[in-house]
């Protein structure tokens, strides 16, 4: 996957990721176990997604090129902690936002 590629889906992830995060304002439990299921969710589609991708170009140039087989698992679990990474830093990032919203009121 290109880094054009991986930029693409970084984009769209945070966007989606920081949306639902910020979609509900209310501060009930309730709430807060719907945003994270949600968010969970969303996670988990991204990750799979990721590793699929690898394994699919593992797969089709394994099966087509007549070189012996490689294997992507290492950039895909690389990819895959990046990201998890990421996730973290946006999911810290909507909290201050949260607490700085909440203290300047």
């Amino acid at each position: 996957m290109g880094i054009s590629k991986m930029f693409i889906i970084i984009l769209i992830y945070g966007g989606i990721f920081t949306y639902i995060y910020q979609i509900v304002l209310a501060n009930t439990k309730i709430i807060f176990y719907v945003k994270l299921a949600l968010l969970i969710i969303l996670y988990g589609f991204f990750s799979t997604t990721i590793w699929f991708t690898y394994k699919g170009q593992e797969d089709h140039i394994n099966n087509h090129s007549g070189l012996e087989p490689i294997s992507f698992t290492g950039e895909a679990i690389l990819t895959i902690v990046v990201f998890s990474i990421f996730s973290v830093v946006i999911l810290f990032l909507n909290i201050l936002q949260k607490r700085t919203k909440s203290g300047s009121k």
